[in-house]
């Protein structure tokens, strides 16, 4: 009886034991699991037929510069991503950013970035957009000196061709896509194809360049753009959906720029006067680019998303959007209006009249409409997806039903 007693203590405690070896691994991979679940989400529950290929910079940009240079980018630290992911995950927000809004609202789950090299899943869709990039590369000035980002978009075009003619060797050998997680290319160029450039273009030179040329650059960059629309439009794309350039005056970093530039005049939004009025002619010319391109191409599929105009809206009506306070950053170490102190982005600690401060994180970033100074806060990043995919701010008008279909 008492060996059958030490027997059964001894069996007992092995199973606690063996419980708690379990529990604990399982608790080490909660935090990966969450994050494939997140990545996954609503992938069986799709609706749209049409993959989503995207282009830009760091608004759009789910990884692909901390793919290629871990560690070297500020949305790869704390508290870049906190929000949504529990972690930084090389997202310039505090959660999700566009793109994975119009993922996951298209129920595709999160995009992988085109340099995704661990279980890369391209199914439905692909993220090529590059954090710093330009319209204007250095290859196309012959000059790098102002900086285009690590790819630049005319480097982002050549990438989706590779993409789309390694596909097209695949579907030649007969492989099977659907186990590889790639689109056909027929889906391929039935996809929804979303282009987000020229922000950087502008920001680079805004407060650098006192006597800036603003006719000389617009047609520099509208002419890039213009050169990858092509290009695109060249491999079969069907549906394109450019974004013109944000009222970069109202953005809180330049208005913080402007605190210590008193010659910077404010309209009538308290926004900085001279730098809303380039990307003003920025886009207008955008919108003539894109008109004249659609007739010639026959383009029907190709409609501008007027970012400016829900940017602007959110100015002046911040209640429509739950917003408090429009013309400042959630995270900041600004003793100002808008929070910002150049020298110390967020996430980042610096010395101010001896004492040391540190960039952080506000209570509440869906009262903001900038997150860091340049990059919407989830919540506004949300509202212009929403936008996008309901059709509203487009020209012309936008169908999501006729863009989905196969």
């Amino acid at each position: 009886m008492n060996s059958l007693n030490c027997c059964c203590s001894l069996l007992k405690a092995v199973g606690a034991v063996a419980l708690m070896v379990t529990v604990l691994l399982a608790s080490t991979g909660v935090e990966a699991r969450a994050l494939l679940a997140k990545r996954e989400a609503l992938e069986d529950g799709s609706k749209c037929e049409a993959p989503l290929v995207i282009f830009g910079a760091s608004m759009i940009d789910v990884g692909e510069n901390a793919n290629a240079q871990p560690l070297t980018v500020q949305s790869e630290f704390v508290p870049y991503g906190v929000d949504y992911f529990g972690k930084p995950v090389a997202r310039f927000s505090n959660g999700r950013v566009i793109a994975d809004f119009l993922s996951q609202k298209l129920g595709y789950g999160l995009l992988d970035a085109y340099l995704n090299s661990v279980n890369p899943r391209f199914t439905y869709g692909v993220d090529f957009a590059s954090s710093g990039s330009t319209a204007v590369s250095g290859s196309q000035t012959g000059s790098a000196a102002r900086g285009s980002g690590l790819f630049p978009l005319d480097t982002q075009v050549k990438q989706y061709k590779l993409f789309k003619s390694k596909i097209m060797d695949l579907e030649a050998q007969n492989k099977d896509l659907t186990l590889l997680r790639l689109p056909s290319i027929l889906k391929l160029t039935r996809g929804i194809h979303v282009m987000m450039p020229a922000h950087n273009d502008y920001s680079n030179v805004l407060v650098s360049s006192a006597n800036l040329d603003a006719p000389t650059l617009v047609s520099a960059v509208v002419s890039a753009i213009e050169l990858a629309l092509r290009g695109i439009h060249g491999e079969g794309a069907r549906t394109m959906i450019l974004m013109n350039v944000l009222p970069l005056g109202c953005a809180p970093s330049f208005l913080g720029f402007a605190l210590t530039n008193p010659s910077l005049q404010k309209d009538k939004d308290s926004c900085i006067a001279s730098y809303n009025a380039v990307v003003d002619l920025h886009n207008a010319e955008l919108k003539k680019m894109v008109e004249s391109l659609r007739t010639e191409l026959s383009w029907t599929g190709l409609v501008l998303f007027d970012l400016n105009a829900i940017y602007l809206d959110a100015v002046r009506n911040p209640s429509k959007y739950a917003v408090t306070k429009p013309l400042a950053a959630c995270c900041g170490a600004g003793a100002n209006e808008y929070n910002i102190n150049l020298a110390i982005p967020c996430g980042k600690s610096g010395t101010v009249n001896g004492t040391t401060v540190t960039a952080g994180r506000c209570s509440d970033p869906s009262q903001y409409i900038s997150w860091d100074g340049l990059h919407p806060t989830e919540s506004f990043a949300e509202y212009i997806a929403s936008a996008m995919l309901k059709g509203e701010f487009t020209y012309p008008s936008f169908s999501l039903e006729e863009a989905c279909k196969p």
